[in-house]
């Protein structure tokens, strides 16, 4: 595998000859005073809520001992990429504190599944074991569709399955939105899944893949890989965990921790103790993160559930697992939202000043849901997905009038339009945003804590759901379904931003590139979503840590609010992306843009860690740069790198067991363009290496 950006963020990093410190005064200290507690909402109106709430059947809770047979079976639902990818099933899991005892169960983790402990500490839930795995025996597609994903709050080890020169661990094999929170792990963990001989393996062990599905191991051996073989992933995130062993990144193309710590780093990190860490462009090390509050979670307590919205801080190295009492707020002002329910009773809900927990599902919105109280949270579970309404209008819109927001564990996806045999060029762009944070007349004090709005594990996505316009097997050309059944999704931007003093920690934001599996994928521009993430002017002092922003048809991420900061960003450039004189002949705009724009009149940002790739499957695309910003000493890209991932339509050879690209179209003409000042290489220098860039 390449490597690419590794990036640590206030967790203890590897050692090695690969690592680039962040000077200390690149990334200024801006609060007064942390930890900040988060403390309650104030008086609400309307009736407390029922503690504990009524769950739905999409929200399992075990106690020690009880009978687990219900993770496998959900597992079995989940898992493949065929039918789990893109179900409408949505699920929970949530294991209860018992402290000094273990819940003696072999967790394993497909799409749309979230495992959660339930105590104050990760270290009062512990689980046998947690696993996210590999459903397919391709390694070139591995784990770069093992999204959608989490695990929370709780301490656990590793199946005796994965063991790798003789070290056990946890085995977290996974690629975008599939994040660790607040995580104990007892030995090591291996963040990508490697394919041993089958020597010695139990071959009923249903948690290891038939190897000899496509090519056998020795066949793998054969074609150039290397013994042990391992599988391709693009992960990937985690925050606030702490792994008593190594942490392996292995065949991971990149990867973001952000306060974390272990014993040794075997491949980046932003609040890690500096203790170990590899040398150079691919390893990048901050010894503290800068402004940031970890996610709200969930205890039970007595019979009774708590929402623990935890403290800011600002410049915090390593771990925090400490929960202070102003932190916890009692369920009696948290009204638990389930798909059946209304946006006009959770608008309703949100009005009275409570807090809004989403249970697992699908929320088909009629209006958008509007936050306008400061310090309140909605927190989805096990991926609850908010659809956008007909309207054109966002998901959720957050007021001027409303700080200190945290909206947590929400997908935000775009509503889909029957076409009824019209060309989808004849709908209009579709919502302004899935998630808009203000107006634009929001006035923030960036050294207040209690100015600062964070959005944590949110993730959007244009399209995947359901059928779009041309949609067609990648071998055969034949569609997925007739006319009639074909649907349209689009929107402008997935997430804006209007307001100041914003934090978001680990988005991705996806125009989906296929449908139903990835044989069937997406071309001419359908999907439409024109930037995945737009900062406007009014928004100054927005931090992301870990920005993932993947295909859409203009810049992936505009940014033209002051001091912004950047801690790892990776973005592919759209698939079917035209040059000039295919998109003419079409009536849509060729692809001119670039990975991550700053505003031409923007004085001060920051970004540590940032990759643009380039695949352009359908067209031979010139991109004049990566990274475009003006030339200014305040305007500073530290270790961003292009990459010619792949071009040209697939052909599948026989004996090869693999797609291969013959055409290789597209190139990046540079890293960093600032002003006029090109720096960097042509990808076309070699088309097989990344290159790196500082300016």
């Amino acid at each position: 595998m390449e490597e690419f950006p590794v990036v640590f963020a206030a967790s203890p990093s590897p050692s090695g000859k690969d690592e680039e410190m962040v000077q200390g005064d690149l990334v200024p200290r801006l609060l007064k005073a942390t930890p900040y507690p988060a403390g309650g909402l104030g008086p609400k109106a309307g009736s407390a809520e029922a503690n504990p709430p009524t769950w739905p059947e999409s929200v399992k809770i075990f106690r020690k001992g009880d009978d687990y047979a219900a993770i496998d079976q959900i597992y079995e639902e989940m898992k493949s990429l065929d039918k789990g990818q893109f179900s409408k099933s949505r699920y929970a899991i949530f294991f209860e504190a018992a402290p000094g005892k273990i819940h003696e169960v072999d967790v394993r983790i497909g799409y749309y599944t979230s495992v959660y402990g339930l105590g104050r500490h990760p270290a009062d839930t512990e689980v046998r074991s947690v696993t996210s795995t590999n459903e397919t025996p391709h390694p070139e597609l591995g784990s770069l569709q093992n999204f959608w994903r989490s695990v929370e709050n709780l301490q656990t080890g590793g199946h005796l399955t994965y063991c790798l020169e003789g070290k056990g661990g946890m085995l977290w094999a996974v690629s975008q939105a599939a994040p660790l929170r607040r995580v104990i792990v007892n030995n090591n963990l291996f963040l990508w899944y490697f394919r041993l001989p089958p020597q010695g393996v139990a071959a009923t062990d249903g948690r290891y893949p038939n190897q000899g599905v496509v090519l056998d191991y020795d066949g793998w051996v054969k074609l150039g890989y290397v013994n042990p073989i391992g599988d391709f992933a693009s992960g990937g995130y985690m925050a606030n965990v702490k792994v008593n062993g190594e942490v392996n990144l292995g065949s991971q193309q990149q990867f973001f921790a952000r306060n974390c710590e272990a014993t040794k780093w075997a491949k980046v990190c932003p609040g890690a103790p500096h203790q170990q860490a590899p040398k150079g462009p691919v390893y990048n090390s901050l010894e503290t993160s800068q402004v940031i509050a970890e996610k709200p979670f969930i205890i039970k307590e007595s019979e009774r559930f708590k929402l623990v919205v935890p403290s800011v801080y600002d410049h915090r190295s390593g771990v925090d697992f400490n929960v202070l009492e102003e932190e916890v707020r009692d369920f009696e002002g948290v009204f638990v939202a389930q798909p059946r329910d209304s946006a006009a009773t959770i608008n309703q809900k949100l009005a009275e000043g409570k807090d809004v927990v989403f249970t697992p599902g699908i929320y088909q919105l009629t209006e958008t849901l509007e936050m306008n109280r400061s310090g309140q949270v909605l927190l989805g579970l096990g991926f609850a997905t908010l659809v956008s309404p007909p309207s054109d209008t966002p998901c959720v819109q957050v007021g001027d009038t409303a700080a200190a927001a945290r909206i947590s564990g929400l997908m935000f996806e775009a509503f889909y339009r029957p076409l009824g045999g019209k060309n989808p060029q004849s709908l209009g762009a579709g919502p302004e945003a899935l998630l808009r944070l203000g107006n634009g007349a929001a006035s923030r004090d960036a050294t207040r804590a209690n100015c600062w709005t964070f959005i944590h594990d949110c993730f959007a996505r244009v399209g995947g759901q359901e059928a779009p316009f041309t949609a067609k097997d990648e071998l055969d050309g034949s569609r997925p379904c007739g006319e009639d059944a074909l649907t349209e999704a689009r929107c402008r931007n997935m997430v804006q931003i209007n307001q100041p003093c914003v934090a978001g920690d680990n988005l991705w934001l996806w125009r989906a590139d296929h449908w139903l599996s990835d044989r069937y994928l997406v071309y001419n521009h359908e999907n439409f979503c024109s930037t995945g993430l737009h900062v406007a002017k009014q928004a100054h002092h927005v931090t992301m840590y870990g920005l993932f922003v993947e295909h859409v048809l203009s810049d992936m991420t505009l940014w033209e609010g002051e001091d912004g900061t950047t801690f790892f960003y990776q973005s592919e450039l759209p698939y079917d992306g035209m040059d000039e004189a295919t998109a003419s002949s079409k009536s849509v705009a060729p692809f001119k843009s670039c990975g991550y724009r700053v505003g031409e009149d923007v004085q001060r940002h920051l970004a540590v860690g940032v990759g643009v790739y380039a695949y352009f499957r359908d067209h031979d695309v010139t991109v004049p740069a990566g990274i475009q910003a003006p030339d200014r000493d305040g305007v500073k890209f530290q270790n961003a790198l292009t990459k010619f991932l792949n071009g040209g339509p697939k052909t599948f050879k026989e004996g090869q067991c693999l797609l291969q690209c013959e055409k290789r179209y597209g190139r990046i003409q540079c890293v960093i363009q600032k002003g006029s000042r090109k720096i960097g290489n042509n990808t076309d220098s070699d088309k097989d290496a990344p290159h790196w860039a500082s300016g």
